[in-house]
């Protein structure tokens, strides 16, 4: 069963996501970019999204539809969001590629201490730690 509802007000929550002012500058965004898309950070993540597709694949089209209405909602209102406070579309595409996979795995009722973790960061009103990185 999906859960649909508590997803959605984590969507709305979103809207009042506030980049954490030591992304400002896109020196500091770019390095941590960078740094993302190393290990253990990159590895984690993708192993995580290649599980989320297994899930979702195996699903029933109706519901494999649901989720991705979710997951886009999710990733428009935090791209705009992010784009809208820092103009870096790099940064907005990656949040936004972060807030599908969260959705995902929240929706779908599966549990992953990565993703998790990355939820968690976004609560709080920063981006996901990157191991090791002077941003963690």
């Amino acid at each position: 069963m999906l859960d649909i509802n508590q997803i959605t007000a984590w969507i709305d929550l979103l809207s009042i996501y506030k980049v954490n002012p030591k992304y400002g500058n896109p020196d500091v965004i770019d390095q941590y970019l960078d740094q993302r898309d190393a290990d253990p950070f990159d590895t984690q993540w993708m192993a995580a999204h290649g599980d989320l597709t297994t899930i979702i694949d195996s699903m029933l089209v109706a519901d494999r539809k649901k989720i991705e209405m979710l997951q886009d909602r999710a990733s428009k209102q935090i791209y705009e969001t992010i784009i809208g406070q820092t103009s870096h579309s790099d940064l907005a595409a990656y949040a936004s590629d972060d807030v599908r996979l969260i959705v995902g795995y929240l929706v779908t009722g599966r549990v992953n201490s990565f993703v998790l973790e990355m939820k968690e960061n976004y609560e709080r009103g920063d981006l996901p730690n990157v191991e090791g990185s002077p941003f963690s």
